[in-house]
């Protein structure tokens, strides 16, 4: 990750952060790449776990266990822990296709504690501009851009509306990103 990666992350996460439940025992995240958000949140939760089809082997500790795979078809396989108080998906949805975002909503729901959020991160079409240009002058990585294809984060609404309820819907770094935070029906 180049330095502008990490800047983005952190703000990315800082965001995600504002905006999370204020008791999460358990936590899950989707996309987790090397775990940075669920090592944050270790001083404050007593269980992190995640997904990610980029790590080279499955991660299991006493308090976390990050998996192997692609959400949500590698989850039926998860042994989990707990019900989760918070969800997070950030950065992740636009790599998706909408009938995976659709399968993804009936799962999350399920994975969900009665009162857990899901907060999720996800630009604005026009940052995929951004980031080509980023890339061309080698300021960024832009790890799995080739995924990216124009996702519209309005969609996200209709996709989750069976499942979950926005609670909160803003735009942050200058209206390019989306936070969505959705609660369990």
């Amino acid at each position: 990750m180049t330095l502008l990666d990490k800047f983005l992350r952190y703000w990315r996460i800082k965001v995600a952060l504002k905006n999370r439940p204020e008791i999460m025992n358990n936590v899950f995240d989707i996309g987790c790449y090397d775990g940075y958000l669920l090592r944050k949140l270790s001083h404050i939760t007593k269980r992190q776990d995640g997904i990610d089809p980029r790590m080279n082997t499955n991660s299991i500790s006493n308090h976390s266990e990050i998996k192997k795979g692609f959400f949500p078809a590698a989850i039926e396989d998860y042994q989990m822990q707990a019900s989760y108080d918070a969800i997070f998906a950030l950065a992740v949805f636009e790599h998706f296709s909408e009938s995976d975002i659709r399968q993804s909503a009936s799962v999350i729901a399920r994975m969900l504690s009665p009162e857990g959020w899901l907060i999720i991160t996800i630009p604005h079409p026009f940052v995929d501009k951004i980031l080509d240009v980023f890339i061309s002058l080698h300021l960024i990585d832009g790890l799995q851009l080739d995924e990216h294809h124009g996702f519209d984060p309005d969609v996200l609404l209709t996709c989750f509306s069976d499942f979950l309820r926005l609670v909160k819907r803003e735009r942050y770094q200058f209206g390019l990103n989306n936070i969505f935070v959705f609660e369990r029906l």
